[in-house]
């Protein structure tokens, strides 16, 4: 289970759920631009540290290891995924951290970015960070209850 923010393209006549079905449904074999993923990764090591990189086909992927954060760029769509390892504190730095490197994708690429757990753009999440943070310490109470135990972050 993780915490994911969305990036596809999306007019601005066009709603967050006919956008999302829109990229459901487009179908790439185009690769991302290289250029962009450059920019991206090293807006990523500037934030987060090293992170190690994987070049698909068709997709580019980066993880930073001690916080799990994750991201996967597509020609047209880009993700960002945490674990739900976080609460508290944590949580808030992590949220932090992923909402950063989210202004950094729409900067690089262009693709507006969503918040499907709090159903808002990310422009309106990043004013009220405090939100995904609940969201995270829901999860992590909702796994305390049934005895299950996250991994450590670090």
């Amino acid at each position: 289970m993780s915490y994911d923010l969305i990036f596809v393209p999306r007019s601005d006549d066009q709603s967050w759920d006919d956008a999302l079905e829109a990229a459901e449904e487009a179908d790439s074999d185009e690769r991302p631009s290289g250029e962009a993923w450059a920019r991206l990764v090293a807006a990523a090591r500037r934030m987060l540290g090293e992170v190690s990189v994987f070049e698909g086909v068709h997709n580019y992927e980066l993880t930073h290891e001690p916080t799990g954060i994750q991201v996967s760029y597509y020609a047209e769509e880009a993700g960002i995924t945490v674990p739900y390892w976080y609460r508290g504190g944590d949580a808030r730095a992590v949220v932090t951290a992923m909402y950063q490197l989210g202004e950094a994708v729409q900067a690089v690429t262009g693709l507006p970015g969503y918040d499907p757990q709090l159903e808002l753009p990310l422009s309106d999440a990043l004013a009220q960070p405090e939100l995904a943070v609940s969201v995270f310490d829901e999860v992590a109470a909702s796994f305390a209850e049934r005895g299950i135990s996250s991994p450590s972050p670090g």
